[in-house]
């Protein structure tokens, strides 16, 4: 059973709900592949909730399959495995702009949200959360 209060338990969380659009933005700056992918995304979240290979390939593999993505096999410099390039379609672009739009139009919210619980330096709800309590009993 996961444990709510361990903070690796959360980022896990939050990283699986990102790593689609997060690999979209990488893309949309050019072909890479998933080790290329994975070490943007380390820089580009400064390290913070960075996927595994294992949560990176089902998403590359679900965006080719859809015609979201293409990949195309070369050769590496050095050693005989070919390494997968993976490139945005047209249509895979749009989805990225998409879904740029309903994360901004969304964030703020969800910011707003989550913030909004006003919880005191004991962890229990704070007293704005109480007074919305008290008002509801009061309706009841």
């Amino acid at each position: 059973m996961a444990r709510l209060d361990d903070m690796n338990y959360w980022k896990s969380v939050i990283n699986i709900g990102l790593s689609k659009i997060l690999i979209l933005k990488i893309l949309s700056n050019g072909p890479n592949h998933g080790y290329g992918i994975l070490k943007q995304l380390e820089l580009l979240t400064h390290d913070c909730c960075t996927p595994t290979f294992g949560t990176i390939y089902p998403i590359l593999k679900e965006l080719t399959l859809n015609g979201y993505a293409k990949v195309k096999e070369e050769n590496q410099i050095k050693g005989g495995q070919k390494r997968r390039v993976y490139t945005l379609t047209s249509t895979g672009l749009n989805a990225y702009k998409v879904a740029l739009e309903a994360w901004r139009s969304t964030i703020p919210y969800i910011h707003r949200a989550i913030e909004d619980a006003d919880l005191d330096s004991f962890g229990e709800v704070g007293k704005s959360q109480g007074k919305r309590a008290r008002k509801a009993q009061d309706h009841e």
